[in-house]
């Protein structure tokens, strides 16, 4: 792997106009590696436009700074390198994500995602890793910078998202080393857990509610639903219905956690999380989607109860 990050170091410093492209429905890891990578470049010189397709939900805005990220629909022109960060498929990256990332001239593809089908000229996917953020700060360390700040507080919140605050089986001891390195470049754990988990809307404690007494056992399997109509009249955005399966995961007994959320025109995205051996990746694939062991997600069109129906009776046909 260390070969390829030095590749990847290498092309990324010869080249000038970069691109780097967050995944749809953008969470920390995603954006604290994005970010941290798109600043890294920038201290050499690069003109490096980071874009994504969807808005920053609400919780990870501590992160930007004024006008450093753009949505995809408002960039233009043509890119010496594109980067895919984070997103487990090509089609992650939204639609124009997907079109700007094609017409640049080299493409490569940084993740940690198990189904990964390595879409770019140069791919660096490593399953083993906890979060993109971690192989991220392999690669700024070879590029001989210092974790100051503006580089550490976006590397630390990407490994403390996709590891649930260092909960979930994927933490490793390297992550752990990788967080202690962040710590001691400047980075203020209490700081980054109170911007994440204690500054919520009493909105967001609603939208809560109203999911928590839907929730439904059935076979081993925790679920609830919630609409993106019922999300905007509370002013919300589409970020905080992502945060409902962390709280879905939490109910013992059960195997699997799924959060169904209904979009507009049939459209209804799930949220997969197991607990154990039960491999939540296997059943996003059955439908198109794809994720982890442990987390993954997908799209079904129809309606919710269709949806509810295909993946109850999915996840008995999935060991």
């Amino acid at each position: 792997m260390m070969a390829t990050i030095s590749k990847i170091k290498t092309l990324l410093l010869q080249n000038n106009r970069i691109l780097l492209l967050c995944h749809v429905s953008p969470d920390g890891d995603c954006l604290g590696s994005l970010l941290a990578l798109g600043r890294a470049l920038r201290s050499f010189g690069k003109d490096v436009t980071m874009a994504c397709e969807d808005r920053i939900p609400s919780y990870l805005e501590f992160l930007l700074e004024a006008g450093e990220l753009y949505l995809t629909e408002d960039v233009e022109g043509s890119f010496d390198v594109a980067v895919a960060i984070d997103a487990g498929d090509a089609h992650r990256l939204g639609k124009k994500g997907l079109e700007l990332f094609k017409s640049a001239k080299t493409t490569i593809n940084i993740d940690h995602h198990d189904s990964n089908p390595e879409y770019g000229h140069i791919n660096l996917v490593d399953p083993s890793r906890a979060a993109t953020g971690e192989i991220i700060m392999d690669l700024i360390e070879t590029m001989g910078l210092s974790l100051e700040k503006s580089l550490s507080v976006p590397l630390y919140t990407a490994i403390f998202t996709d590891t649930g605050g260092f909960r979930y089986s994927n933490t490793t001891a390297d992550t752990l080393k990788k967080a202690a390195l962040l710590v001691e470049a400047g980075v203020e754990p209490s700081l980054i857990s109170s911007e994440i988990h204690e500054n919520k809307s009493l909105n967001y404690f609603k939208l809560l509610a109203k999911s928590f007494t839907r929730l439904t056992i059935a076979d081993n399997v925790c679920y609830t639903w919630i609409s993106y109509k019922e999300i905007d009249e509370l002013g919300l955005d589409f970020g905080a219905a992502e945060e409902l399966t962390t709280y879905t995961k939490m109910v013992g007994d059960v195997d699997v956690a799924i959060v169904f959320k209904e979009k507009e025109d049939n459209l209804i995205k799930v949220s997969l999380r197991s607990h154990g051996k039960y491999d939540v990746a296997k059943l996003a694939g059955k439908f198109g989607g794809g994720g982890h062991k442990q987390a993954a997600g997908l799209v079904i069109e129809g309606s919710l109860d269709q949806a509810i129906e295909q993946v109850l009776k999915a996840t008995k046909e999935v060991h």
